[in-house]
């Protein structure tokens, strides 16, 4: 992999640090008085997620890794791997349940579109979408007149998750959630 100067190198790029493979999310360059400046960076490591911030020199050398993204298509869980299908080549990848953060694997919809992250061959991480759109198939009824506040309920979506929604979603509705967090962003088509 190719070695370069730390002021070369760009958010959202991967770097090797301490032996292992982080990405750049944020940087800004700090200059203290009469000192010299440095770069204020924060870190996310690649398999674990957890982010660190970290001070480089602009002249510290670091090995650049070359990540491929790749958009592919989940197609279906298969014991403790995910399914995904080259939507070009029709090719499969199997990739490993653990790419994804538990609390995410609810909205494994088949048929969504996901980036995989690769480093020459190997998968390494799983983009899910900002939104998915999935269809409510069971949501118990709200309360009549219970509107003065935003009342919340639990739904359960199509792949088994369940996440909050508002009172007015009824059973077939189809609605926008975030699966970072199964947040609630509004009905489809709305």
């Amino acid at each position: 992999m190719p070695n370069m100067k730390m002021r070369d190198v760009k958010v959202g790029e991967a770097i090797m640090h301490n032996g292992e493979v982080w990405v750049i999310f944020d940087r800004h360059e700090q200059t203290r008085g009469n000192l010299r400046t440095y770069w204020q960076v924060k870190l996310k490591h690649l398999e674990r997620g957890n982010v660190v911030e970290q001070r480089f020199s602009p002249d510290d050398n670091v090995e650049k890794i070359i990540l491929n993204r790749q958009e592919y298509e989940y197609s279906y869980p298969e014991d403790d791997m995910f399914v995904c299908m080259d939507p070009k080549t029709y090719e499969q990848v199997f990739v490993a349940k653990t790419l994804v953060p538990e609390p995410q694997q609810g909205f494994m919809v088949p048929n969504m579109r996901l980036n995989l992250l690769k480093i020459e061959d190997k998968v390494v991480q799983v983009e899910l979408p900002m939104v998915i759109e999935v269809e409510v198939i069971d949501a118990p009824e709200g309360a009549r007149g219970d509107t003065a506040t935003s009342v919340t309920k639990l739904a359960k979506i199509e792949t088994g998750a369940e996440v909050r929604v508002p009172g007015h979603i009824r059973t077939g509705d189809k609605i926008k959630i975030r699966p970072e967090d199964g947040e609630f962003r509004g009905r489809v088509g709305s």
